[in-house]
């Protein structure tokens, strides 16, 4: 917001979490009258979307609410016919308005008529040579005269547009030195009523959000009965261009929905440009027939249309996040309470917040019952909440934070009427420092952990073991036999306490997927993460912490890859461990039967196979040799012998391809009902 004028002052405002803050306003008004307010030109859009004006009184009223338009001074002053430069400003005034009548007051002589122009004379003077300016006018009486600009006295222009013109010019160059300033202008009426009344400006603008910080106080005595102090103060931001006097403040946690809307600007819609039409001389045209047109039925929703179930809401689930650790750190001199006790240190610092807090549904308000004055372009720390809160000191371990040590944190339950919003604390124990923390938002009775240091005084180590155990279930189905067993998973915790103090130990084991907890020492709490066990740990006590989880998981084994004698041996291990009954058992003996009979078949035709392979390369062999042979009667004798071994192996080689077509034929008949025996086999 910019700057207002005197006669407005800001008596509330409400500052929410999601950029705005609603501002009201009050002024008082005697008779008729206006209130400008200025605004930036960013603003603009806020302020006239939400802008609203009561005049209290019985008879008077708002008549009108004008502010300036969306241009800049350029634009604006393209609308009118002045263009007044900064320097030689009259000597161009009077080129404009020339044939423009006027009156002048010239030494002590009234003078009327109309410009004419502006003439320049030289002149010698004692320091050189000058230019002197002339006004030359037609007077009333019709006489020309010309008046040096240096005797005129005073300039009144008599034409009603030409002076409008002239005072919009001025006001709107005089705006235009504010940048981006834009004012809007209240017109009040009296309606008669001469008595002083009050007027009344409400409207949204974009501001900073307020932000919380906390302190939280906790004595020796305080951590043995688990509870502290919490002080809540709210940061607050005067971005505006007004001081803040005695105003009333309040402050709203929750996200109203808010947004920008395109309302200040003027917005133009592209209209389609139409011809008129142009008027033809008549011509012959042709007459279609008439139609005959049909009844056509209304058409009707199904009235038994179904209506969609309406959705569950969803249960809100908070994560419970781990915090960092605690620390004490050592202070000399004067404590933090001053020397006070807990009640008492209480009471002094309740009686100096002075908020009333209000449950808005969605929203949650703090009102400041102290008047609150910030200066423009300020800030201030405003106190809004002092509490008593459950608190308890613990320690949180978390071995994919810090290997070693746990973290220092305070378990809080928001048992107070108040809902808490994000912020940093500053946590302050035994009138020492401890360390520094956020809380998160909290809503009435929601717990959580705030680390705040590291507890070097406490050594956590831990060892993980896996292990496979025995199958101990099967399944068959879809040609695949699955054996499942179970891994066991051993995971240690070594925790050695060297402090003199009993420690409440929270230790964040990782859930893994698959795994179930099967032993522990204690049950554990569950977040969504991680299981959650609770420890005690003795002043200098060592401990061993032991945690087994199990899985179950499988192997798979295609049936078509086991041999005759892997499924015999399956299958005498799978009845000794009861895992199958004496149909099943037959049923894979059976298959593994005629598994071994294609594993013999497949060996033959191998064989075969081979020795025709051999056969081809020795009947190309012999071929060769034969070509080579002449025509001696050695030669003659060896191409005989030739010959006859040629024939004795085709005959073979012709033996051998019907074997091979007979086994093949036999093979796929067996291949088939070995798949229809493993199909078969079907065993959860």
């Amino acid at each position: 917001m910019s700057q207002l004028s005197k006669k407005l002052k800001v008596k509330r405002v409400i500052i929410f979490k999601h950029g705005v803050s609603y501002f009201i306003l009050e002024g008082r008004q005697k008779g008729a009258g206006t209130f400008e307010i200025e605004f930036k030109i960013d603003e603009m859009d806020d302020i006239l979307k939400s802008l609203f004006v009561l005049d209290t009184s019985e008879k008077g009223y708002i008549s009108s609410i004008s502010y300036d338009a969306a241009l800049d001074t350029s634009q604006l002053l393209k609308s009118i016919m002045l263009d007044i430069p900064d320097r030689d400003s009259f000597s161009s005034l009077i080129v404009q308005i020339k044939g423009a009548k006027v009156n002048l007051i010239v030494g002590n002589e009234k003078i009327s008529g109309t410009i004419i122009g502006i003439e320049l004379v030289e002149k010698l003077n004692k320091e050189g040579k000058i230019i002197e300016k002339l006004l030359t006018l037609l007077k009333d009486d019709e006489v020309i005269t010309k008046i040096p600009f240096s005797e005129i006295k005073s300039f009144e222009i008599l034409n009603d547009e030409l002076k409008k013109d002239l005072k919009f010019f001025l006001d709107t160059v005089i705006a235009g030195k504010k940048k981006d300033a834009k004012k809007i202008i209240i017109n009040c009426e009296s309606g008669g009523q001469e008595g002083e009344r009050s007027i009344v400006i409400s409207y949204i603008r974009e501001s900073p959000i307020w932000k919380t910080s906390y302190r939280l106080i906790m004595s020796r005595q305080q951590a043995l009965e688990e509870k502290c102090l919490i002080s809540g103060w709210a940061l607050i931001e005067n971005t505006t261009n007004q001081d803040w006097e005695d105003i009333e403040l309040s402050l709203v946690a929750g996200m109203p929905v808010s947004f920008i809307y395109e309302f200040y600007r003027p917005i133009f819609i592209d209209r389609p440009r139409i011809q008129p039409p142009r008027v033809l001389s008549a011509r012959p045209t042709e007459i279609e027939e008439g139609l005959v047109m049909e009844d056509f039925d209304e058409y009707e929703m199904d009235k038994e249309e179904a209506m969609a179930p309406p959705r569950a809401k969803k249960a809100r689930r908070m994560a419970e996040k781990p915090a960092a650790p605690m620390a004490s750190i050592a202070t000399t001199g004067a404590s933090f309470g001053g020397g006070l006790a807990d009640t008492a240190l209480m009471d002094k610092v309740k009686s100096q917040t002075a908020a009333q807090t209000k449950d808005l549904g969605e929203l949650f308000e703090y009102n400041i019952t102290n008047p609150v004055t910030i200066k423009r372009k300020q800030s201030a720390l405003v106190p809004i909440l002092t509490e008593e809160i459950k608190a308890k000191r613990i320690l949180l371990y978390n071995k994919n934070e810090h290997g070693l040590n746990p973290n220092a944190c305070l378990e809080i339950t928001n048992n107070t009427a108040l809902t808490l919003e994000r912020g940093p604390v500053t946590i302050i124990y035994d009138d020492n420092l401890a360390g520094e923390a956020i809380i998160p938002f909290l809503n009435k009775e929601d717990t959580r952990l705030l680390n705040y240091a590291v507890e070097q005084a406490v050594v956590i180590n831990h060892e993980e073991k896996s292990q496979n155990q025995k199958v101990h279930r099967l399944s068959i189905g879809n040609a695949y036999c699955y054996e499942y067993y179970f891994t066991d998973l051993r995971t240690e915790y070594k925790i050695k306490n060297k402090t003199n103090e009993e420690k409440d130990l929270y230790l964040d084991h990782p859930k893994k997927s698959g795994y179930e907890i099967k032993e522990s020492p204690v049950e554990p709490e569950e977040t969504p993460n991680y299981w959650r066990f609770k420890l005690k740990l003795k002043e200098k006590e060592a401990i061993s912490f032991k945690i087994r989880e199990r899985s179950e998981n499988y192997s798979s084994y295609y049936l078509w890859n086991w041999t005759k004698d892997d499924i015999l041996r399956r299958v005498d291990f799978y009845v000794r461990q009861s895992f199958i009954n004496e149909e099943l058992e037959a049923q894979l003996k059976e298959t593994g039967e005629l598994i071994g009979k294609k594993s013999d078949l497949e060996e033959k035709k191998s064989k075969l196979d081979n020795e025709r392979y051999q056969m081809t390369d020795e009947q190309a062999r012999i071929r060769e040799n034969i070509a080579v042979l002449g025509n001696t009667t050695q030669e003659s004798k060896l191409r005989e012998k030739y010959v006859q071994k040629l024939s004795i192996q085709e005959e073979r080689y012709e033996n051998i391809s019907a074997e091979i077509n007979d086994l093949e034929k036999e093979l796929k008949v067996l291949n088939k009902e070995i798949d229809e025996k493993i199909n078969n086999l079907k065993l959860k």
